[in-house]
């Protein structure tokens, strides 16, 4: 069996490698330097020669690019996910949020990531769309929690968190181990991923802090917002089993 994961050189991709790895699936990265995401035939060529069960779509790359993989999975018959984010739910809306809550980004980030979701589903109304919180990672790389709060105390000194913003957030790993129990067991929807059902940001830090002395945070009160996501149908390990 294989699977074929975009972005494996981003964030969340590597960590949901090594849960299908770890459950008996070859993992193939596709690899843009090598396919031409703007050349449809030859993005069908390379997934007809892996022959996946499943496409993971993590990367960012144009829109095009999504609907491609959507529409190649469908006329092939294979599994397809696209990993969303909570982004696209604007500021402006008031959290927690629920599926059937309306989606309205107000940033470019959000904006593009609802464009994929539409253009995704409209293609192949059989895509798994997985819309995921903050990723709190194991060391200060890539683009989660822990990287955040060691720029700001690297420009700033300390970081400060804000213990009126109640976020989604998970582990990578709860992440990944998510995804994979979400595409094995449930039907194509869409589906809310987080860990956090109610912690403050600065608890979440204060967490985060004995496992990692070294970092330097202070509470914040000027942040207000909750971009919590709920979805009981969503198999993940909750903060406040590690927490308490």
């Amino acid at each position: 069996m294989k699977v074929i994961i975009t972005g494996m050189n981003g964030t969340v991709a590597p960590w949901i490698a090594k849960v299908y790895k770890s459950k008996g699936y070859e993992v193939v990265s596709f690899d843009r330097t090598k396919t031409n995401i703007d050349n449809e035939d030859a993005i069908l060529k390379f997934i007809e020669t892996q022959d996946p069960r499943v496409i993971i779509h993590c990367a960012l790359g144009p829109v095009s690019w999504a609907e491609s993989l959507a529409r190649i999975s469908r006329m092939l018959d294979i599994t397809f996910v696209y990993t969303s984010t909570v982004s696209v739910y604007g500021n402006q809306q008031k959290g927690p949020f629920v599926v059937s809550d309306p989606v309205i980004p107000n940033d470019d980030y959000g904006t593009y990531k609802k464009q994929c979701e539409d253009a995704c589903l409209a293609i192949n109304p059989k895509s798994y769309i997985l819309r995921l919180g903050w990723q709190i990672g194991y060391d200060e790389h890539n683009n989660q929690m822990l990287h955040y709060i060691h720029e700001k105390m690297k420009s700033e000194g300390v970081c400060k968190l804000s213990s009126r913003f109640y976020p989604s957030a998970s582990f990578l790993e709860d992440t990944a181990q998510s995804i994979y129990a979400v595409v094995l067991n449930l039907p194509p929807d869409i589906y809310l991923l987080n860990s956090n059902h109610k912690y403050s940001l600065y608890e979440i830090g204060l967490y985060l802090k004995k496992q990692h002395p070294l970092i330097k945070i202070e509470e914040d009160l000027s942040f207000i917002y909750d971009n919590r996501m709920f979805d009981i149908r969503v198999p993940i390990k909750k903060l406040s089993e590690l927490i308490g």
